[in-house]
């Protein structure tokens, strides 16, 4: 076993590259048998991007990862690739053999039969995209070989089951993206679409659809992403396109929910508030850190019942709950020439437009420290396109209970998708740190109010 599968900060990859032309493996010429080449990739990247990089600047090769098989126990991972692009001759240190020739002990039984399986179109149970050939299939769905064209510069950025990522680029630089998605995230496909048809000014203009994927084409958006842009302008013209967007979705929610939209509404935030609570206390309890005091007894209490208070009041004030971006931070906007473009709808929401909003300046708070003291008139730009809902006096309280909800919303989302996880108390110290910020802002709010 290699040092770097004790280093938690590293992952070891077997790579099982394979010719589809000669249905052949590469494999080292260093040993008497035939082994598998290894690549070591930093941990939490995407690991598709990071092997097929490696593969590229070591050999030469372009492949697309098909498989990335769960690791057994006292091995390295197991990568399958096809190559999708060889050199005129193989690389000196790698030859071309069949299955059957590699050394004993390079493949796990199992790991071999997947092997096999995918060579002969039949790894059913790895998804669309574990076979050979699936490119060409996609390439020649979307076009991309006419005129006899020739292939367009491919890069795949993520893999799994069912899903795929991944750029085309063509010879005069026009840029495609493919996308496809599979379970828990199937429901990404049918928001993508109806999203794109109904605001296409937002979003990627949509170029083709695949349902036997639940894949889509989008054109390239050029332009550079909100987060790296330390133009106030910038964020006032994306608060301005979101409120547009989401005052034109009010009537139009319930086909945005039949396409998978989730609830996120102020009634479902107070169903979940008392299980949420009663996990923020046994979070609070498990603290170890002394750099903050955990909230514990009546200060839990009287914070539960100012949110369920807060969240009423919200559901009052007349303001429409609408569509919702759910993940609107981390480079998902893209300032273009024509304005901003949202990527990236895999969760979508219908709740109180501010969230969003809100959760956008916590992203603005966070790469753009510099324009951190414009978060107020940027709230309040934002809450103009509202003053028809309710009444000033509404308007703003509701502008100040937004900070509040919106951390308490963000902890409550997080806490409920780590519930399905192996380990829910993963979560804990980000409940721990958005509750003190909650109180924190409920407590400025009465401030104000005093």
């Amino acid at each position: 076993m290699t040092d770097s599968l004790n280093n938690p900060q590293r992952i070891e990859c077997r790579l099982v590259m394979i010719d589809a032309h000669s249905m052949r493996i590469l494999t080292t010429t260093a040993a008497p048998r035939p082994l598998l080449p290894r690549e070591s990739i930093a941990a939490y990247t995407r690991v598709a991007e990071a092997l097929n990089d490696a593969i590229e600047q070591r050999y030469g090769l372009r492949t697309m990862q098909l498989a990335f098989l769960p690791r057994a126990e006292r091995q390295s991972y197991c990568a399958v690739h096809e190559i999708i692009a060889l050199r005129k001759s193989v690389p000196r240190s790698l030859s071309l053999v069949e299955l059957g020739e590699m050394a004993p002990g390079e493949l796990s039984g199992e790991e071999r039969a997947i092997v096999l399986a995918i060579m002969k179109g039949q790894a059913s149970g790895l998804g669309n995209f574990a076979r050979l050939g699936w490119i060409h299939d996609l390439l020649a769905k979307t076009g991309s070989y006419r005129d006899g064209g020739t292939m367009p510069a491919i890069r795949q950025l993520n893999q799994g089951i069912d899903f795929c990522l991944l750029s085309l680029t063509d010879t005069g630089g026009r840029k495609t993206w493919f996308k496809a998605v599979g379970e828990p995230n199937t429901r990404e496909y049918a928001l993508t679409v109806e999203l794109a048809r109904r605001f296409p000014e937002y979003l990627p203009r949509m170029l083709a659809t695949f349902p036997e994927w639940n894949g889509w084409l989008t054109e390239g958006v050029e332009g550079v992403p909100l987060n790296q842009s330390g133009d106030k302008t910038a964020w006032e013209q994306t608060l301005k396109a979101l409120a547009m967007m989401q005052r034109d979705s009010i009537e139009t929610k319930a086909s945005l929910r039949a396409a998978g939209a989730k609830d996120w509404t102020c009634a479902r935030l107070r169903l979940l508030s008392k299980p949420f609570f009663a996990d923020v206390e046994r979070a609070m309890q498990a603290q170890t850190s002394t750099k903050a005091m955990p909230l514990v007894g009546d200060e839990l209490e009287r914070l539960q019942k100012d949110v369920d208070a807060a969240l009423i009041s919200q559901a009052n004030s007349g303001i429409p709950e609408t569509l919702i971006h759910g993940d609107i931070g981390h480079g998902n906007i893209i300032m273009s020439p024509d304005g901003p473009v949202f990527l990236d709808w895999a969760e979508t929401f219908i709740g109180q437009p501010f969230l969003c909003a809100e959760h956008l300046l916590a992203d603005l708070e966070r790469c753009r420290p510099e324009l951190s003291l414009e978060r107020n008139s940027l709230r309040r730009s934002y809450a103009s396109f509202w003053r028809e809902y309710a009444s000033p006096e509404t308007l703003a309280d509701f502008i100040q209970l937004a900070p509040a909800i919106a951390a308490f919303s963000y902890a409550v989302f997080a806490w409920e998708a780590c519930a399905r996880q192996r380990d829910p108390t993963y979560v804990w110290p980000l409940i721990r740190s958005m509750m003190r910020r909650t109180r924190r802002e409920l407590e400025m709010r009465k401030e104000v109010a005093a």
